[in-house]
């Protein structure tokens, strides 16, 4: 369980690659399946290419682009107490097809209980050290976003939990020496990260246009720097 506006894990040995982070949610942001420009920031990326010239773990195509992400605003408006209020990203088509490239989360779940906006992601497998470290961030922000939009309807709404729930959690061979750091005492440093303002800068964020950042929305600021 991770509490508002706790994303960032950034001990000394792990390195904390800050840039790649904002890189890798402002391509989520624009959902095009199709933009290889990731590869350009992480290797990783070139080998879940699909033949089509497509990566299917860029989640922004399932959780903006296809709609999900506005469902889930309507649905909570029309009823406040939801169990219906998923975001899908895992698919059939992902586990019938030949490719590298099966997305790792199932799913994203917003509830609102005790008025908290509560989050779920539901992951099949995830890297503790660096899987982790990218993508507690990214599904953060998501949920932040979705609770300034949500304070458009109901305007006293709070910051709820954020549950991460995985099936196969795990640490590689490589990241041993750099996991018993970290829990022998590792240096910590927190990351100052403004917050998202309103449902307004949300707005701004997804029309993806940076061109002229009005100058109260700090956390686009950020991100695009």
């Amino acid at each position: 369980v991770f509490p508002p506006y706790v994303r960032f894990i950034n001990f000394e040995s792990r390195k904390l690659n800050l840039n790649y982070i904002k890189k890798e949610f402002l391509w989520y942001l624009k959902g095009d399946r199709f933009d290889l420009s990731i590869t350009e920031h992480a290797k990783l990326w070139k080998t879940l290419i699909n033949q089509d010239n497509s990566i299917n773990s860029n989640y922004g195509q399932y959780i903006f682009k296809s709609g999900q992400f506005d469902k889930v605003i309507e649905i909570l408006k029309n009823d406040k107490d939801s169990r219906r209020a998923s975001i899908m990203l895992l698919n059939s088509n992902h586990l019938l097809s030949k490719t590298n490239d099966v997305p790792c989360t199932y799913s994203m779940n917003f509830r609102i209980r005790r008025n908290k906006l509560n989050m779920t992601v539901r992951m099949r497998s995830q890297d503790a050290i660096y899987g982790l470290g990218n993508d507690l961030p990214v599904f953060s922000f998501v949920h932040e976003m979705m609770l300034n939009m949500l304070k458009k309807i109901y305007h006293d709404l709070q910051y709820g939990e954020y549950y991460h729930s995985v099936d196969s959690f795990h640490i590689y061979e490589k990241h041993f020496d750099m996991l018993l750091k970290i829990i022998s005492g590792d240096k910590f440093k927190k990351v100052d990260c403004p917050k998202i303002l309103d449902w307004q800068e949300v707005e701004f964020l997804r029309n993806l246009n940076f061109n002229s950042i009005p100058l109260r929305f700090e956390f686009t600021k950020w991100l695009t720097n």
